[in-house]
């Protein structure tokens, strides 16, 4: 086959990193390539060069024969070249359709922009996805999933030679998932690559041809799908065995509840959920995008507050009309989106990881903070959870998508919580990182923490959860027990309009834990 794509000794140095260093691999036309390593291996760095975000420090790009010269990523566009970047590229306060052909609006006369056609080719665009949405919705009223098939129906629209999806799955659910690999799999038979970073080796394995590995910033082998397996991938990606990551049966049924709802909405996104979690339980909370998953958890940490219900913790009705009433409380949420909700980019490692606790003035007195007490915390937190940062003054913003969900789990888990509401927490996660994720889940489980978990990813509420919470169209449609879980009923919950009478073990909507 031909080669499209060289990527030909190729570093990149920060003030203090090494993010790529001498990287070199080639990428056949017309195939699906993935990229797979840990977070920290130079996976998005590498992606960001060849779109043309950023210039390497040394080495060199071919593409179809020619060196590329990038100037930015509009002129990589212009030569074929598009990025899904896992961070959102998009504008909140304007509409699908204005989102969509941000900077390529068809124009009456070359001057005004032409409403008609625009919200036509946006349906059309969005129609090729499968995706069901007014494109005169404004962008910042959907869902983060939502808002992630945008982002890649803009990148299509400019019929791209290349198309760099990093981490394109990382907040969708198993259907629109699998929307995605059809578009995935059409594209290809139409000729168009793709470069394809993902965490996910189910789906790597299902969906490429071929697997570049990073490590540390450099490259350890290219090679087709074919023609390794997914323990081997494992095994080049964090260069060592990791333990298997078993399913443990709940030790929890007699522990006292923490934390209860009952009848809680807002009156449009969610209504009428009741639930229960017990001290040392880990809830998981499923469902298909839009179901108000997220919703829920945000509505319990008064980010808005429910318009409509009781909150209990310890069997004591409780109000929390904002998030400090929630923290308060000692509840604490790690929310879906990390850049946007869970983190000050702009400020420091440290800082971050602080936040939660000063606000709950547990290392400050009258107002003034006690610096000696901050850094051994801020320390402990680092070490414990092995956070990749040359310093704790490093800028947040500049760590690996990895790091930064263990400074927000740090974070809340600083302030001391009783309960912890975890929103998606491995998105964009490197298999090693995950892993320390589900011990870290059930170190804290068993010092007691009652944890909700809020995920897309089937195999991984099944893997952490002591029983399953379903969510189908703002209500909860059932609860599934630890013994009898699989994904076939998880999604009959959640996809159909009756549960299966074929197992009543399934119980319904307001049942007792």
């Amino acid at each position: 086959m031909t080669v499209l794509l060289s990527v030909e000794h190729i570093s990149k140095s920060y003030p203090g990193v090494k993010a790529l260093q001498d990287v070199s691999f080639a990428v056949e036309a017309g195939t699906v390539h993935a990229v797979m390593g840990e977070n920290g291996a130079g996976k998005s760095t590498l992606m960001q060069i060849i779109a043309g975000a950023h210039s390497p420090t040394s080495g060199r790009l071919v593409f179809d024969g020619v060196e590329l010269q990038l100037a930015g990523t509009k002129d990589a566009a212009r030569q074929g070249i598009a990025i899904v970047f896992q961070e959102l590229m998009l504008a909140p306060n304007m509409t699908v359709a204005e989102n969509i052909f941000l900077g390529a609006e068809p124009r009456m006369a070359r001057v005004l922009v032409d409403r008609r056609r625009l919200i036509a080719q946006a349906s059309a665009a969005m129609e090729r996805l499968g995706i069901a949405l007014d494109p005169d919705t404004r962008l910042g009223d959907l869902t983060i999933a939502q808002q992630q098939l945008i982002e890649i129906c803009k990148a299509l629209i400019h019929e791209p030679r290349l198309l760099i999806l990093d981490e394109p799955t990382s907040s969708l659910s198993e259907a629109d998932s699998l929307t995605l690999f059809k578009v995935v799999h059409d594209l290809r038979a139409r000729g168009v690559t793709i470069l394809y970073i993902s965490h996910r080796m189910r789906e790597v394995f299902d969906n490429c041809d071929a697997v570049t590995v990073l490590r540390d910033g450099k490259h350890v082998r290219t090679t087709l799908l074919a023609d390794t397996s997914p323990e081997e991938v494992v095994r080049l990606m964090v260069g060592r065995d990791l333990a298997e990551v078993r399913r443990i049966r709940p030790e929890n049924a007699a522990q006292p509840i923490v934390l209860s709802v009952q009848g809680l909405g807002d009156g449009k996104r969610y209504q009428d959920v009741s639930f229960a979690l017990r001290r040392g339980e880990i809830v998981g909370l499923a469902g298909l995008v839009g179901a108000g998953r997220s919703e829920v958890a945000m509505g319990i940490f008064g980010a808005p507050p429910p318009m409509a219900g009781t909150i209990t913790m310890e069997g004591r009705p409780v109000t929390v009309a904002k998030p400090r009433d929630a923290m308060k409380l000692g509840i604490g949420l790690v929310p879906e989106d990390r850049k946007d909700q869970g983190l000050v980019l702009g400020m420091a490692v440290g800082s971050n990881l602080s936040l939660a606790a000063l606000g709950l003035g547990r290392i400050s007195n009258g107002g003034f903070i006690r610096p000696g007490e901050e850094s051994r915390m801020i320390e402990g937190y680092v070490e414990r959870f092995q956070i990749k940062t040359p310093t704790v003054e490093q800028l947040v913003g500049l760590l690996s998508g990895g790091n930064q969900q263990k400074v927000v789990l740090a974070k809340w888990l600083a302030s001391k919580p009783r309960v912890l509401i975890v929103d998606e927490p491995t998105r964009g996660v490197d298999v090693g990182t995950k892993a320390e994720i589900y011990a870290l889940m059930r170190e804290l489980a068993r010092d007691g923490l009652a944890i909700l978990v809020i995920s897309s990813d089937l195999p991984e509420v099944l893997t952490i959860s002591d029983r399953i919470l379903v969510m189908r169209a703002g209500r909860l449609a059932g609860e599934i027990s630890f013994d009898d879980a699989s994904e076939e009923r998880i999604m009959s919950l959640a996809a159909l309009e009756h549960a299966d009478p074929a197992h009543p073990e399934i119980r319904p909507t307001g049942s007792a834990p």
